[in-house]
């Protein structure tokens, strides 16, 4: 089987991330969102900067720097990863350390616990650890990723997201180098 890697955010696979966008928006998967492929002329020249300033600035909202990074296979993307380098009260909550998602078409494949593995050694790196993981109670799928990966459940917490109700389960993953 190819082998799964994590890579910085690069050009040489923008073209394969819109297509992994497309897939997001035609499948309305909001679990994780990517940018929307309908404004792609408008987010392509300034994407690779943004998230180089992501690392240094407090953004999206969370007062935190973070790290993206994306998972690559057989020259396509197949997923993506964000690394908040510290915990604030809302991302303690809802958010935590990682974040991570893989495109549609290659969901049930284990890429999801490989990519997470990769994740966690990228966290322990950043001097995080244990990483806090969160996933929506009904995202099953996200469990058994975190789980597979080590994860001790916490608990269950109420959160509004987008202005629904959601229950949030929390979980602390062990980070390796």
């Amino acid at each position: 089987m190819p082998k799964l890697e994590l890579i910085r955010p690069s050009e040489a696979y923008l073209h394969s991330y819109l297509a992994a966008c497309r897939e997001n928006a035609e499948l309305k998967v909001s679990t994780y969102t990517l940018h929307d492929p309908n404004y792609f002329e408008l987010w392509r020249h300034t994407i690779f900067e943004e998230y180089r300033r992501q690392e240094s600035r407090r953004v999206f909202g969370t007062g935190v720097p973070s790290t993206t990074f994306w998972s690559v296979m057989d020259g396509e993307f197949v997923g993506i990863g964000n690394i908040r380098h510290k915990l604030n009260p809302s991302l303690k909550r809802f958010g935590g350390h990682i974040g991570y998602a893989i495109r549609p078409s290659c969901w049930g494949r284990g890429l999801g616990t490989k990519q997470l593995r990769l994740l966690l050694a990228e966290a322990a790196k950043l001097g995080i650890g244990p990483a806090l993981i969160t996933c929506n109670r009904d995202n099953h799928g996200s469990a058994r990723v975190i789980e597979k990966n080590g994860g001790m459940y916490i608990d269950t917490v109420p959160n509004v997201v987008d202005g629904k109700n959601i229950l949030t389960q929390r979980y602390w993953v062990g980070t390796k180098v």
